[in-house]
């Protein structure tokens, strides 16, 4: 059966190309269009869609408002297709934070040849939504107050590593909500995200950490205690510098930028024994043969669980390859990762 999808956009030239797009494919089946938020929950409600298409700016109910409304009602798969995704990143990110899927960006010229040349995306993205269980994006646990934990004899060694795409957003805000602050380890995160997004999602990830939090710049000291987020456009690795080691950026031709694969591979050869790698939701197959090669460096690896997994792709390879010590729903990975750096502190 075909997908059934709700394009919600309040310009009518849009809503008739995303229908005309999305209907290339004979796959999708979009049942209804809508001019607004409001419109749009009336229409949810009489047309049962898999999955919603969601422009973030428009009049009498805005994207933001309709999402935070449809996620307490009734939780469905939505990708944000708005031009302030580029304009505005901090909305597409809340969105994402909401429990959007995924977002495309509309060009921000209007021609419609141009419009055209995010239509492969937008099928993939939709496609993929539909494949997301409802339940798997209602609101995560409430994020309690973390104590500091008894990491005073852990050496200041070692390194975690965190890979993400589809889904990641939202996953981090709460991976990183759970993180105490005196984690004795530093830490770098690669999410898959566009160039203009990456200072606003270190911000925002900043702003619920009890660890400092920031966009690394190349030969950047991996520190203790500190949350390094891999810039959008690179590849993102470390060196053995002075004495410290260093964050070393590289321009790339690759698909992803950040790959968690490089940032995987890279640290791995580094810190060896003393890294952890950790596998969030995501579709496709990045990190998961650098997560192997972590655990063949002697490393402890741990892969998000199907059943918390907005998308089960990224961990789903990695699990079928071998690469993973433990597989774990979200809310239980923070737990998992104090555990396990207690260990070193065991080995002492």
């Amino acid at each position: 059966m075909a997908i059934t999808v709700l394009v919600v956009d309040d310009s009518a030239f849009m809503r008739q190309l995303i229908k005309q797009m999305l209907e290339s494919d004979p796959e999708i089946n979009v049942v209804a269009v809508a001019t607004d938020g409001v419109d749009a929950l009336n229409k949810i409600d009489f047309f049962r869609p898999q999955v919603v298409t969601l422009d973030l700016e428009m009049p009498r109910m805005d994207g933001l408002t309709m999402l935070a409304e449809l996620m307490r009602r009734n939780p469905l798969p939505v990708v944000v297709v708005s031009s302030i995704a580029v304009e505005g990143g901090e909305h597409t990110l809340q969105a994402l934070e909401l429990g959007a899927v995924d977002f495309v960006t509309k060009p921000v010229a209007m021609p419609s040849q141009e419009l055209w040349q995010i239509q492969d995306e937008l099928v993939l993205k939709v496609k993929a939504a539909a494949e997301v269980r409802p339940e798997l994006i209602e609101e995560l646990p409430v994020a309690e107050p973390v104590p500091e934990q008894a990491f005073d004899d852990v050496p200041s060694t070692g390194i975690v590593v965190v890979g993400a795409s589809t889904g990641g957003p939202r996953a981090l805000r709460y991976l990183l909500s759970q993180i105490p602050p005196d984690f004795p380890w530093g830490m770098i995160i690669a999410q898959h995200i566009p160039v203009e997004f990456t200072h606003s999602f270190a911000d925002r990830l900043g702003a619920l950490s009890a660890l400092k939090v920031k966009v690394a710049q190349e030969n950047d000291e991996v520190r203790p205690g500190q949350i390094l987020i891999a810039p959008s456009g690179l590849q993102t690795g470390v060196v053995h510098k002075d004495g410290k080691t260093r964050i070393k950026l590289e321009k790339s031709d690759a698909i992803y930028r950040p790959s968690v694969d490089y940032l995987f591979n890279s640290v791995a050869a580094v810190y060896k024994e003393n890294t952890v790698g950790v596998l969030l939701t995501g579709m496709g197959a990045d990190g998961a043969y650098g997560l192997k090669v972590i655990k063949e460096a002697g490393g402890i690896t741990i892969a998000e669980a199907e059943t918390s997994c907005v998308i089960y792709g990224m961990p789903r390879v990695a699990a079928e390859i071998g690469a993973v010590h433990y597989q774990l729903p979200l809310p239980e990975i923070p737990k998992c990762l104090s555990s396990v750096l207690t260990r070193f502190k065991q080995k002492q």
